[in-house]
């Protein structure tokens, strides 16, 4: 028997995607390679060794933990499909038929199942045998272990041989499909940290294009953070082979004009449209091809075919819209296959700038009118002011630290003493409302979330501590920097 059960060393069979081997020569060998990269970048980020080269359409993977890598290779896109490579043997069609049946005998007792062979060269040329040949005579030799069934069975003998190596599995795993990250240019994604947005993210990066984030804030430094943690999670997930770059802005300042100068009804559309020319100017900057969001049609005012149509004229760079036609639920279920959904779930809304009846079928006209009141400069200098991230970097250091901590109180901020109750009663910060630190996991959710809230305990070396738990829960929360000596400081401040 020349056949061999692969050792500590596993080989992986990776099949790229259908459209990846459809491309002309040259186009072809550039995806394959970039296919290539994307793959062993995201085996190393996981300390995995690995060794790989192309085998004809295929590519093979050597490996010392095939397991772990199992786990990596679904979400590499342009993968079609990979296995493990059970059983390899010589070519040989006896020696294909004996070490098939020993490999396999135990993988289709009981069970129906069909043998798929695939042979390199026509007809019987080199070998002196077809694929057909390797189906019948393996599939005779296993038919006493279980029953053929070609339509539908429980078990696949996949066989795929060549002239100096025969290799024969049963699993065979789904891939991501797309296209290899990297071949299709560079897109910049408006990113809420909602479901929407992220899903519309992975969309494009799954048709390979390598993909950047804006993100607009609206709310402080806890809602940023929350935004960065879903595409912290999008990109160490499935930006493999890429850097993608997280962009910043401060959109307080082009809200606070917006307020002041556009009518109320009209107030989405324009924010809207400053969104849209905010990114333009980073994408002309940066090089981006286009501008990616997660707009649906009727999902919000904003949202409405009418509305839509007349901020497209906000930018000369294209805007794709990958879930213009999804539904809700369709999104949120996408979002929980790619792993964005429970952070997304936790992020509120920010962009209601008004109680006030929105337009929801607005003329490309009246939105000129509304958007020639404001300063086109100050989008300038609010583009400019934009830090830069790099989500890759990021370690869990910088994805806390800056974000639980600050040094004031804002009048909008809402005061919470989280001391013992006999030290609140005995003094504490004038309309801060108590929640005991005993029993702070379950007495802040009580809370409003739509108002911010600064944490203070008695040293302040408890309170960074409950805030992370509060913003983990989706609130905007903050941990007062130190202890009761600062806070009655802060104290006297705000009330001068």
């Amino acid at each position: 028997m020349n056949g061999q059960k692969l050792g500590p060393t596993e080989l992986i069979v990776i099949r790229p995607s259908g459209e990846i081997t459809l491309k002309a020569s040259r186009a072809r060998r550039r995806f394959q390679e970039v296919l290539r990269n994307n793959i062993s970048a995201a085996l190393k980020a996981r300390d995995l060794q690995c060794k790989l080269r192309m085998n004809g359409a295929r590519i093979l993977l050597s490996t010392d933990l095939g397991a772990a890598a199992s786990h990596v290779l679904p979400k590499v896109f342009g993968i079609s499909s990979f296995a493990v490579v059970e059983a390899t043997t010589s070519c040989d069609l006896d020696a294909i038929v004996s070490d098939g049946e020993a490999a396999f005998a135990e993988a289709v007792r009981g069970k129906s199942f069909a043998v798929r062979a695939k042979r390199s060269g026509n007809g019987k040329d080199r070998m002196g045998f077809t694929s057909v040949d390797i189906a019948q005579r393996l599939g005779a030799a296993l038919n006493q272990y279980g029953s053929v069934n070609l339509d539908s069975p429980d078990v696949a003998v996949q066989v795929e041989a060549e002239t100096t190596q025969v290799r024969m599995y049963t699993n065979r795993h789904a891939g991501p499909g797309g296209l290899p990250l990297g071949v299709q240019g560079r897109a910049l994604a408006l990113l809420s940290g909602g479901f929407d947005s992220a899903v519309a993210a992975w969309r494009l990066m799954r048709r390979g294009v390598a993909t950047d984030f804006l993100f607009c804030n609206l709310g402080g430094s806890a809602y940023e953070r929350m935004v960065l943690q879903v595409a912290k999670v999008l990109v160490e997930l499935w930006a493999h082979g890429q850097r993608p770059k997280f962009f910043v802005v401060d959109f307080n300042p082009v809200v606070d004009e917006l307020r002041t100068k556009v009518r109320e009804t009209y107030l989405q559309v324009a924010l809207k449209w400053q969104m849209y020319r905010t990114a333009e100017l980073i994408a002309v900057e940066e090089g981006h091809d286009v501008i990616i969001t997660g707009e649906a049609i009727g999902q919000v005012s904003s949202q409405t075919l009418r509305n839509l149509a007349s901020i497209d004229t906000a930018t000369t760079v294209p805007v794709m819209r990958p879930l213009i036609a999804h539904d809700k639920h369709e999104i949120i279920a996408e979002a929980e296959h790619i792993g964005t959904a429970p952070l997304s779930a936790r992020v509120r809304e920010y962009c209601e700038l008004s109680d006030a009846r929105p337009i929801t079928a607005a003329s490309t006209a009246r939105v000129n009118d509304e958007i020639r009141k404001l300063d086109s400069e100050s989008l300038v200098a609010v583009a400019s002011s934009r830090r830069c991230l790099d989500l890759k970097k990021l370690g869990a250091t910088e994805l806390r630290t800056p974000y639980l901590f600050v040094d004031g109180f804002s009048e909008e901020s809402v005061l919470i003493d989280c001391q013992p109750r006999h030290m609140f009663d005995a003094w504490h910060a004038p309309d801060a409302v108590h929640v005991d630190p005993a029993s702070f996991t379950d007495g802040f959710r009580a809370l409003d979330k739509e108002t911010p809230y600064v944490v203070y305990c008695t040293y302040g070396t408890q309170s960074p501590y409950l805030v992370e738990i509060m913003q983990q829960a989706g609130y905007e929360a903050y941990a007062f920097r130190g202890g009761l000596t600062a806070v009655k400081k802060a104290c006297e401040g705000r009330i001068k």
